[in-house]
């Protein structure tokens, strides 16, 4: 006898309201520490040591790129601190000899979720870490009246720019699923029905 899970996941791909691009229930497992990629908002300061009229300190703009003394604009966002670090240092090379340059993120401001639909605070959030479904539902309150924390719905923008729908259960996760409990990319949405 078919599970409920397996119904529901066979009527979401024979729907036209699902997308083509569903991977499957859940995202791939991703591993919880990756390198912090930098992105608009974000504040940095730029250290350029033994001349202080190069240092400064820079928000990354909705562009992803900020503009820094001599170099004029420079492309950051989804970068690491390593990379910018290397492509600042050969940069500065031109105009200082054996440069040396440090690159410190001070403030993150990039990593924001949105939660919508039935829950009591919806809004988009930023968070200095990475944040699950559930804590997501944390931040947005948790479910208002009349919300089927059973049928969750995330979406997410992948990199070659076409959307992803992953169902989440909230019951699944409580009975120890915690797959479904996937931390989110900046940029997900979740939805609430």
């Amino acid at each position: 006898m078919p599970t409920p899970r397996s119904l529901l996941l066979a009527a979401c791909l024979s729907t036209a309201a699902c997308h083509s691009t569903l991977t499957g229930p859940w995202p791939p497992v991703e591993s919880s520490v990756q390198e912090y990629r930098v992105g608009p908002g974000d504040v940095l300061r730029v250290a350029v040591f033994g001349n202080t009229d190069l240092t400064s300190r820079v928000t990354v703009r909705p562009d992803g790129r900020v503009t820094l003394p001599l170099l004029n604009d420079i492309v950051m966002s989804g970068k690491t601190v390593n990379d910018i670090t290397r492509e600042i240092t050969e940069a500065y090379r031109h105009f200082v000899q054996d440069a040396r340059v440090a690159v410190v993120v001070e403030e993150v401001h990039s990593y924001r979720v949105f939660v919508t639909g039935k829950v009591l605070r919806p809004g988009d959030f930023e968070s200095r870490t990475a944040v699950s479904v559930m804590q997501a539902l944390a931040l947005a309150g948790g479910g208002a009246r009349g919300a089927d924390l059973d049928h969750i719905m995330v979406l997410r923008r992948a990199s070659n720019g076409r959307e992803e729908r992953y169902d989440v259960s909230m019951s699944d996760i409580l009975d120890g699923q915690m797959q479904e409990n996937f931390t989110l990319r900046s940029g997900d949405t979740v939805i609430v029905r």
